[in-house]
């Protein structure tokens, strides 16, 4: 029954001409802000980066398994932040592999209040392994391609404010729009990448010496799918342990309804050096019956040149 599950869906994806969910979903955006939101490199202002793994609706055959790893550093004297992002997106026999270079700029607004914009240079690959899908009729005209693959250019932009204990920022993604080169129905549609937006903010304010609370949103568009929302508060102690729910309003269509759900979290950081998070999304709907939730770990790093901790914490 789950292996039907996963073939209807998988079949339905590649029927409507576009992806409703074109880019992996990432429960903690602060793992990674960089994935959504190009401006963000550099904002930390030495070498730092990040490796995600998230696997979702575990215990499902086929289902979702994403990866991620972003770096990137501000040029010694300058204004200019440079990155790298590596991800790969897996759902039975999909996959969507992006390789991306990233350039930002960081225009000082104030004393502490900075204005980055980024642009980022992508390589996108979408592989189908049609041979891994089961179908009644094996000769459906929609299936007999056996293997499909394609690599297409494409650009990402977005604008990133920040300061110590603030950020906001706007970005989109698939400015090209790129056509991935399959087609369906008799060649009558094709396979798109629509433009995907995303608008983040959020701050931290102090409830007492050691402890600090930092609430912030997420907000997702893609065409021909309705907006995810993302609504996140974290406990931070000592400036170095954070434990953080949110909650997630996504009425994308999932296995069973709309994907809706609460997300607990929970990073430490190690001297201002080492981070260690974990995340795990519980469903609401129907969807949590049929599987065990998400997970999401992440390891990230923020290496000083004068092998010396950072002199603030970083927030963001």
């Amino acid at each position: 029954m789950k292996n039907k599950i996963i073939t209807t869906l998988s079949a339905m994806m590649l029927t409507i001409g576009a992806f409703a969910q074109q880019e992996a979903t990432f429960s903690q955006y602060f793992f990674n802000p960089m994935y959504i939101n190009p401006a963000y490199a550099g904002s930390r202002g030495i070498f730092s980066g990040t490796m995600v793994y998230r696997a979702q609706w575990v215990g499902m055959s086929g289902s979702p398994v994403s990866q991620s790893l972003g770096m990137s550093s501000m040029i010694p004297g300058s204004n200019i932040g440079l990155g790298l992002e590596f991800s790969n997106d897996e759902a039975g026999p999909l996959r969507n592999t992006d390789v991306s270079a990233i350039f930002s700029y960081h225009l000082k607004l104030g004393e502490k209040t900075k204005l980055a914009f980024g642009i980022e240079g992508c390589m996108d690959n979408l592989d189908v392994q049609f041979n891994d899908i089961t179908v009644q009729n094996p000769e459906d005209p929609s299936f007999m391609n056996n293997n499909a693959s394609a690599w297409v250019p494409d650009f990402n932009a977005g604008l990133y404010l920040y300061r110590d204990q603030f950020f906001a920022g706007v970005s989109v993604k698939n400015l090209l729009q790129p056509n991935l080169g399959m087609q369906y129905d008799n060649g009558n549609g094709s396979a798109d990448l629509y433009r995907e937006y995303y608008f983040t903010t959020g701050f931290v304010t102090r409830l007492s010496d050691n402890i600090g609370l930092r609430p912030s949103i997420l907000l997702n568009y893609v065409q021909a799918a309705p907006a995810l929302l993302d609504l996140d508060a974290s406990l931070i102690f000592n400036d170095r342990f954070y434990i953080g729910a949110g909650f997630r309003i996504d009425d994308r269509i999932g296995i069973t309804g709309t994907d809706n759900a609460l997300i607990l979290s929970i990073e430490y950081d190690v001297a201002n050096r080492i981070r260690f998070g974990y995340s795990y999304d519980f469903y609401l709907s129907q969807n949590g019956n049929y599987t065990n939730g998400t997970h999401e770990i992440m390891l990230g790093w923020d290496l000083n040149s004068t092998k010396t901790r950072m002199s603030s914490p970083q927030y963001f």
